[in-house]
């Protein structure tokens, strides 16, 4: 497996302490989660989410951190979500990653159906397609 370069994101660079959050206890997931929740426009707190995730080789939690994130940045940041895929896209399965270059073309919201999401706060957790009135009228 490769070894995951710890990313210091160059939109992120300022004279104080790199750490947002200065918190270190195992439940520092939790933490940012609910930091998220509260700011879910912190672009800081997302990266290091992504961190620690990553760090701790979680795989479906940095999907689902990955996805917020994008949900978070709509159409904007660009190049920043191709240096987290680049980033990261290597730690996960080949689908995921899929799914996520192909919500580069469009914007990733919070009502998108995506399949296999576990841990992310700003999904609505959708699954399946939409009824379309066809759909209803087979229903008795």
């Amino acid at each position: 497996m490769k070894r995951l370069k710890h990313l210091v994101e160059p939109t992120f660079l300022r004279e104080s302490d790199y750490s947002y959050v200065n918190y270190n206890g195992s439940d520092l997931d939790s933490v940012l989660c609910f930091a998220i929740g509260r700011n879910n426009g912190d672009l800081i707190l997302h990266q290091q989410r992504m961190e620690v995730y990553a760090r701790d080789n979680d795989f479906e939690l940095l999907f689902g951190a990955i996805v917020d994130l994008f949900i978070a940045l709509g159409d904007k940041g660009l190049d920043y979500k191709k240096r987290i895929l680049d980033t990261y896209g290597q730690l996960l399965p080949s689908n995921k990653t899929m799914t996520l270059t192909r919500s580069m073309n469009s914007v990733l919201k919070d009502s998108t159906v995506i399949k296999d999401l576990k841990g992310s706060f700003l999904s609505l957790g959708l699954v399946g397609a939409l009824l379309s009135p066809a759909h209803l009228s087979g229903i008795e």
